[in-house]
């Protein structure tokens, strides 16, 4: 008996410091992450302040209360995107320490900024929930396909649509940090912005990351379809909007934009955009058309880009013959790595009003 005890003691001392183990390093919850227990349970009541509006989040707040949060009409990977298991392994985490195990932390206050300001605009009736992106029919076969959703940011008349793709690698989709605080600092310029949240690893049915990429590709094609189709519901011109993705939402945003592509604007059909913005994520493989005459890029990528995106750098002469020198603008920054941040810590500064100048005379 006294063995059996023994047993069970050392059982529960491996459990509990491989569960610390875990949350301390990765900021997961490790019974959730194998699928023993689900998302945490965050009262209704705790989302809103005295007056009946919606708090303000912090970084105390836990990764779930976001997820689960009213603005995201019960859809959890609208704020951060990744396997099933994973999500919830997250979701008991304190953001704060969720953001400083991905090494993420400099970007807190930018987007608790961001999110609170989304809450802010969807009490005002300002942007809003677009849960509908594929025909419920097409949702039935394949279930993940409701996780192609987005957040709809209405913007001044006559402005017109930025489309904003986060990245993530295709395994995780980071809308809290390049999606909602790039749609924030847009918003406050005029523009109407489209956050895109879509599905990623085995959600797309690959397991191969470059077939997942592709898969992606087709996610992105298929929201620049629906906004087509209901473009007068938005009130935007598909005949004037900019595509701005980072890291793996760059290379979704290339593979849409230019004409070598499968799954491409010219192949589908679909308006293609006046400027994209492939930050740190136009694909060093690309190879311009002649279809792809007159479109703008502008791209910001580091020298020391551990993903190989700075190899584009050697494709910019191709580039600058086929769109036109004055259509191209991507600068390859020394010393910096994959990623510069979005907030008040980037260390590209002023690099999205350097971004919007150029959209506006590419109009």
């Amino acid at each position: 008996m006294k063995i059996f005890f023994a047993v069970v003691v050392i059982v529960l001392l491996f459990v509990i410091g491989a569960t610390l183990y875990v949350y301390k390093k990765s900021a997961m919850f490790l019974p959730a992450l194998l699928g023993i227990c689900g998302f945490p349970k965050i009262k209704e009541s705790s989302y809103y302040d005295e007056n009946g509006h919606f708090r303000p989040g912090t970084g105390e707040d836990k990764v779930g209360f976001f997820m689960q949060h009213p603005v995201f009409g019960g859809f959890k990977h609208m704020f951060f995107n990744v396997e099933d298991n994973v999500l919830k392994a997250i979701a008991p985490v304190k953001y704060k320490d969720f953001l400083k195990a991905q090494g993420r932390e400099e970007q807190l206050d930018a987007a608790l900024e961001s999110f609170n300001y989304l809450t802010g605009l969807v009490e005002k009736g300002q942007a809003r929930l677009v849960s509908d992106l594929y025909p419920a029919e097409a949702v039935k076969g394949h279930p993940y396909r409701s996780h192609l959703t987005g957040m709809f940011y209405q913007g001044q008349q006559g402005k017109p649509l930025a489309i904003v793709v986060p990245g993530g690698g295709f395994i995780s989709n980071v809308t809290d940090c390049e999606g909602y605080p790039v749609a924030m600092k847009l918003h406050k310029m005029g523009y109407s912005v489209f956050v895109v949240s879509y599905p990623v690893g085995r959600q797309l049915g690959e397991t191969e990351q470059v077939k997942q990429g592709q898969a992606a590709a087709r996610e992105l094609t298929q929201v620049i379809r629906y906004l087509t189709e209901h473009q007068k519901q938005f009130s935007v011109n598909m005949d004037d909007y900019a595509i701005f993705g980072f890291s793996a939402g760059g290379l979704m945003t290339t593979a849409y934009s230019f004409a070598n592509y499968e799954d491409c604007c010219h192949k589908n059909h679909l308006p293609r955009p006046k400027v994209i913005f492939p930050m740190y994520g136009l694909d060093w493989d690309i190879k311009a058309l002649p279809e792809d005459k007159g479109l703008a890029v502008f791209s910001i990528v580091g020298r020391d880009d551990e993903f190989g995106f700075a190899n584009v750098e050697d494709k910019l002469p191709e580039l600058e013959k086929v769109l036109g020198k004055e259509n191209v603008s991507v600068r390859i920054v020394d010393g910096l790595g994959h990623g510069f941040g979005i907030g008040n810590e980037t260390k590209v500064k002023n690099w999205l009003q350097e971004a919007v100048i150029f959209w506006e005379a590419h109009r």
